[in-house]
């Protein structure tokens, strides 16, 4: 091995490490906030106003950084500063009582924290193009900080109980904010001299409204699964031990789809990758509804998360890189997340939240089975043939 792959290796591996830790931190956060909010008295509706707060949040922040780092540069320095503002804030929870107070700090740490992935995504692509490498085999990594915190501290709960789960959400997000300080700010992936693409031309071509009215069903039929499947799990009687092997199951499946998704995408193209990605999603919350007192149909429904999460990302930063050109890359990472997990997060958590109440927990994945439907349907009439073209 020469010095210079050394140090491209190097480089990956502190790109890794980052996507380790920020999902390590989610996957202590996503399983378990629930059962949290319930143990500090929130009602699901509560729970899903919340969250909903929160997505709100995540509509129009990301949009916010993302001009200010195109504009300005310094990445890497904005999301270093931000994972320190985001962790401080959120270890204010503990000591605070009351449903609007530990709302109010949801939605305030979310000023920082939204502002870390789709900026760092664009780091992550710019070295990259710099230095060669598969994105798939980089951001496998998150899914397995994923698994580790999500396996660590299923028993770990259900030994000390939930009011110890932001202290070790904490420990995740400090090895996180650690982690940025160890990867450099990338070169500019566009010249200077390239002319500007003004963004509202770009967001109104039919193929990226298309593009970004599908993400935005995939991820709103996502926010039952996110947000309440762990106490869904433990609505029909199983432990919360075993909704964190659940959860792992489809996170180990999510890694495998990723170490050969790259490959699929070049050989079948982006469009039916994606396509396949949204009619899993479907199935999956059809089956989680439906046969839920069934162990191995919801194995089934878990490994599914391959294709429903997995595919479906590695997609849509595929498009996101071809639609949102040069300049715009930090701008369409933070348009891109904030329809599909902001507005369409926040309105499938409101959105459950009620179901949940006003219905039944079952009735939400119904819901979340017909919205991924919805969005199979667009790709399939309005995506372009081949992601190659756009």
């Amino acid at each position: 091995m020469t010095p210079s792959d050394a140090g491209v290796d190097r480089l990956h591996w502190r790109l890794a490490s980052f996507y380790f830790f920020y999902y390590a931190t989610v996957g202590a956060f996503m399983p378990y906030w629930a059962p949290y909010l319930e143990a500090r008295g929130f009602t699901a509706l509560q729970m899903g106003v919340a969250f909903a707060l929160m997505g709100v949040m995540r509509s129009i922040v990301p949009i916010a950084w993302g001009w200010w780092a195109d504009a300005r540069g310094g990445r890497i320095y904005l999301i270093r500063w931000a994972s320190l503002a985001a962790l401080l804030t959120f270890m204010s929870i503990p000591f605070v009582d009351g449903v609007w107070w530990i709302g109010g700090l949801m939605v305030a740490y979310t000023l920082f924290w939204h502002a870390l992935l789709p900026q760092f995504e664009v780091v992550t692509l710019n070295h990259l193009l710099a230095s060669g490498g598969d994105y798939s085999r980089i951001r496998l990594w998150g899914s397995v900080g994923f698994v580790v915190a999500v396996l660590g501290l299923g028993a770990l709960l259900d030994l000390t109980g939930m009011l110890w789960l932001p202290w070790l959400v904490g420990c995740f997000w400090l090895g996180m904010a650690g982690a940025t300080w160890a990867v450099p700010e990338p070169p500019d992936a566009y010249s200077r001299d390239t002319p500007r693409v003004p963004i509202l031309s770009v967001l109104g071509r039919r193929e990226v409204i298309a593009f970004l009215l599908v993400c935005f069903c995939s991820q709103l039929s996502f926010a039952p699964y996110y947000n309440f499947f762990t106490l869904f799990l433990e609505h029909h009687g199983y432990r919360r031990s075993l909704a964190g092997v659940l959860w792992t199951v489809g996170v180990v499946a999510e890694i495998g789809l990723f170490m050969v998704v790259g490959r699929y995408i070049r050989r079948f193209g982006a469009r039916a990758v994606l396509l396949l990605a949204l009619a899993t999603t479907a199935l999956r919350w059809t089956l989680t509804a439906t046969l839920v007192d069934s162990l191995a149909v919801l194995v089934l429904s878990q490994l599914l998360h391959a294709t429903s999460f997995g595919a479906y990302h590695s997609v849509a930063v595929f498009y996101v890189q071809r639609l949102f050109p040069g300049a715009l890359q930090g701008r369409g990472q933070a348009v891109y997340n904030a329809v599909a997990y902001g507005i369409g997060g926040s309105i499938g958590s409101l959105g459950s939240g009620l179901l949940w109440d006003r219905v039944s927990p079952d009735a939400a994945f119904v819901a979340a089975a017909l919205v991924a439907a919805l969005g199979l349907i667009i790709a399939w009439r309005r995506l372009p043939g081949e992601a190659e073209r756009l």
